[in-house]
């Protein structure tokens, strides 16, 4: 019994003009091993990329003038779903067996043959569906700032980068494969002519897709003090530039692992545009222990749509797959949060007030992180960190930490896990504080 040819409407990608947020917030290295805390905790030195009111509010010594990160680097890498693992099997464990049973077939054995071919549909059908929508994400961020705090008027400069590109394979050959096994199954087919599966053109029609997303943004921190009532209240604002991009590439599943980053770079649309952030800290008691802060980054909303791709459909499965753009968002998000200064030591909360939607089928994210640091003669800080996602699956992500201060010259080292390894990531930082 012959298969009837597989003709598929032309696919649209179920994400088509939805929109998804940008890469996540760069982290500087102290906050990274300090679970990601730095509205009310950051030094002067990373104030711009937490809350700029940080640069006026009154800090203890040696920690309230000049400060720079030069730089500060982060990275970090989920992979829950082992689907690198995946892609660098996928050919050999199971779409060469599907394949070499239709170029094995034995006329001689037919049964056998069928059977064979079934039982190889089976599995990669099999494995098309525990992989599909499945993630991998790799997050990169970089930060430079020169900071001169005070309280009457207190000034930086501050560059820095983030990036996000997250990997996944959509599900799209479930008709013929199910075509397959089913006539296997039933009267089966006597000849491998009989199967209407093209083994050099490339028939799957399940997709891989790459989408990136970066920002790059210059700017300047301005920030004053002020007493009221024998109270420190400050505020601070950054206008700066930001620069948006994006990027969106797919392939054909018969190509798993080749996965080639100047492809995806190939795809990119970008946009530039003035931006503010704002924020806002004050101590909560006249010893100046508890500080409470207020930051919104981003407040003018910025977006850019990725191209279109078409992948070209084979011989035997002719339809094109379209594949619709991803709007990529950048908007304003709230955080709050309050620290305990002790002698030696600090301990901080933060709380993000909004939510930012995934870049592809990752979780959203809005986060709730807790974090203390102590500091050991002024020279080795030792810190430690929890960071949990309110708006997703992932469990918490521990943090730790160490930085060393000599003569002012400050290093920085934090790493980044959860409980199961599937997400990693580590931070190296740069600079100094006098």
């Amino acid at each position: 019994m012959k298969l009837k040819p597989i003709t598929l409407c032309t696919a649209i990608a179920a994400f088509s003009m939805d929109a998804f947020a940008g890469p996540p917030r760069f982290l500087d290295a102290r906050a990274f091993a300090m679970g990601g805390v730095g509205v009310a905790a950051a030094r002067p030195a990373a104030a711009s990329f937490y809350n700029p009111a940080l640069l006026a509010i009154e800090h203890k010594e040696k920690a309230d003038d000049f400060g720079m990160l030069l730089p500060s680097v982060a990275v970090i890498a989920s992979d829950e779903d082992e689907l690198i693992d995946t892609a660098d099997e996928f050919e050999e464990n199971f779409l060469d067996p599907f394949e070499d049973s239709i170029n094995n077939f034995d006329v001689g054995d037919a049964a056998g043959s069928t059977a064979e071919v079934a039982a190889q549909a089976t599995r990669l059908r099999d494995e098309l569906t525990r992989i599909d929508k499945d993630q991998a994400v790799v997050d990169v961020g970089v930060g430079v700032t020169f900071q001169v705090p005070s309280k009457s008027v207190a000034v930086g400069v501050f560059l820095s980068g983030a990036a996000r590109v997250t990997a996944g394979l959509n599900f799209r050959d479930e008709a013929i494969l199910d075509q397959i096994i089913t006539e296997a199954n039933g009267a089966g087919f006597i000849d491998p002519n009989d199967i209407d599966y093209d083994v050099s053109g490339n028939d799957l029609q399940s997709t891989v897709r790459a989408v990136g997303a970066s920002t790059a943004q210059a700017g300047v921190s301005l920030a004053r003090n002020f007493e009221i009532s024998g109270y420190n209240v400050a505020l601070g604002v950054s206008p700066k530039v930001v620069d948006l991009r994006a990027y969106d590439y797919s392939y054909d599943v018969d190509n798993f692992d080749d996965f080639d980053s100047e492809d995806l770079k190939d795809t990119k649309v970008s946009k530039s545009a003035f931006n503010l952030d704002l924020g806002a800290a004050m101590y909560l008691d006249r010893d100046r222990r508890w500080m409470t802060g207020f930051a919104i980054q981003n407040l003018i909303p910025m977006s850019i749509t990725t191209q279109d791709t078409v992948i070209i459909g084979s011989t035997n499965s002719p339809d094109d797959v379209q594949i619709a753009g991803k709007k990529i968002e950048l908007n304003p998000t709230a955080s709050v949060g309050i620290s305990y200064s002790g002698d030696a030591y600090i301990v901080a909360a933060d709380l993000d007030l909004t939510k930012s939607d995934a870049l592809m089928n990752e979780d959203d994210s809005q986060y709730f992180g807790v974090g203390a640091e102590y500091d050991l003669f002024e020279t080795v800080q030792f810190r430690l960190g929890v960071r949990h996602n309110l708006a997703g699956d992932p469990g918490s992500l521990f943090t730790t930490g160490l930085g060393f201060n000599v003569l002012g010259a400050t290093v920085e080292l934090a790493a980044l896990s959860d409980s199961g390894s599937d997400t990693v990531g580590a931070a190296l930082q740069l600079g100094a504080t006098f």
